[in-house]
């Protein structure tokens, strides 16, 4: 095989949003012998989101990786740009996987939005876009990638779950909303639920209405939140079956009554901050409720009146920079 058959597309570029996701959801139901919980979550995309641009380059070898912040004071002056960023990780374990063969360079320009260490999966997102934006501009018949669109799919997931466990959800839901990547149907979904250690997936509708989003100074560590879990202290947790069948059938009450995200007990607790933001979110009657996203810090109120929710932003932006409103897709 000469150069330019091992370099495929050469010198092509894709650019591709990846969104943010919420957890609708958590439920932590043990650990697992590995050190890692058992889960169960509902999550959904939003339009928030981040901008991937992948370019593959002639000669040269790996991955480089340039930034461009849009968002102040969010922390991006600690975004890694080495092997410690998942974007960088997915591109290289993309080639490894799939194209081995490989002789060319890629480059992934992320302009950041989405907040740091905010359980938004601002980073699982960039690697699904990635791995998703690779396998558009290989094509099939240069990757050990399967040729049906559904398989491809299920291949790119596999390979996102060994990156970080909210990728394969990102993998799907990108997919989902972006047609230029011709994977829509079958698994695509931006809402699903996740068990195991997020890696089985169902896809869901999506819920509807719109969200506003605050992230408090606090950065916190998923590891470090999950590790402080005690699962003996949680009184209240979701009925995750029944906030299933109320998103399948568009019964609020359900899924109002099932949000429920078990890691506030730990984390609410020890950074106040957070807790009162949740508090300040929850207070307006207008939004059918407020919970916090993931491990934390960041929170977020949903609404379904789309009216009441820009007032409640503009309230909020007054007094708070790090807040954001975003529909729910």
């Amino acid at each position: 095989m000469n150069e330019d058959e091992a370099t495929p597309r050469v010198g092509r570029a894709i650019t591709l949003k990846s969104y943010a996701k919420i957890n609708l959801s958590i439920d932590i139901l043990g650990k697992l012998p590995n050190g890692y919980h058992r889960i169960r979550t509902v999550m959904q995309q939003i339009d928030l989101f981040d901008t991937v641009r992948v370019s593959l380059r002639r000669g040269g070898a790996g991955v480089r990786v340039t930034l461009s912040a849009q968002t102040e004071g969010a922390g991006f002056e600690e975004l890694p740009t080495d092997e410690r960023n998942l974007a960088v990780r997915a591109a290289r374990a993309f080639f490894a996987a799939f194209a081995p063969q490989f002789c060319g360079s890629v480059a992934i320009r992320l302009r950041k939005r989405i907040p740091l260490a905010a359980g938004l999966a601002g980073g699982s997102g960039n690697a699904a876009a990635v791995l998703l934006a690779l396998a558009k501009l290989c094509a099939p018949q240069e990757t050990s990638l399967p040729d049906e669109a559904a398989d491809r799919l299920q291949s790119l997931m596999e390979l996102g779950f060994r990156i970080g466990a909210d990728v394969p959800f990102c993998v799907m839901g990108q997919a989902a909303l972006q047609r230029a990547l011709g994977l829509q149907g079958g698994f695509a979904a931006a809402c699903a639920l996740a068990e195991g250690m997020g890696e089985k997936l169902t896809p869901l509708p999506s819920l509807r209405g719109r969200v506003i989003v605050a992230k408090p100074a606090a950065a916190l560590s998923t590891a470090a939140v999950y590790a402080g879990f005690d699962l003996s202290a949680v009184a209240l947790r979701p009925d995750t079956e029944a906030l299933v069948a109320g998103v399948k059938t568009g019964d609020s009450g359900q899924i109002r009554k099932n949000m429920i995200n078990v890691l506030e007990i730990t984390v609410l607790k020890e950074y106040p901050e957070i807790a009162d933001m949740k508090a300040r979110l929850a207070a307006d009657e207008r939004a059918e409720c407020a919970l916090m996203s993931g491990s934390g810090s960041s929170v977020f109120a949903w609404y379904r009146d789309r009216t009441a929710c820009e007032t409640a932003f503009n309230a909020l932006r007054r007094t708070e920079s790090a807040v954001w409103m975003a529909d729910l897709l």
